[in-house]
């Protein structure tokens, strides 16, 4: 557990209590759960990165 660092984040209540909801319901832990949902969004974020908004040239080359 030493490399283990605590994370709070802040939400709306709907948020939240959509979230508790969600978790409860599928017999997850909280903490477990938030990991995984970061897992997922910096691999998904690492393999496709961000499209710069600001680019037009880059806009433009992917049909966007």
């Amino acid at each position: 557990m030493a490399n283990l660092v605590r994370v709070q984040v802040l939400m709306p209540k709907p948020e939240a209590e959509q979230f508790a909801t969600y978790y409860r319901e599928k017999d997850y832990k909280k903490s477990s759960l938030i990991t995984q949902f970061a897992r997922d969004y910096l691999d998904k974020e690492t393999l496709n990165p961000r499209l710069n908004l600001f680019n037009r040239d880059q806009r433009e080359s992917e049909g966007l």
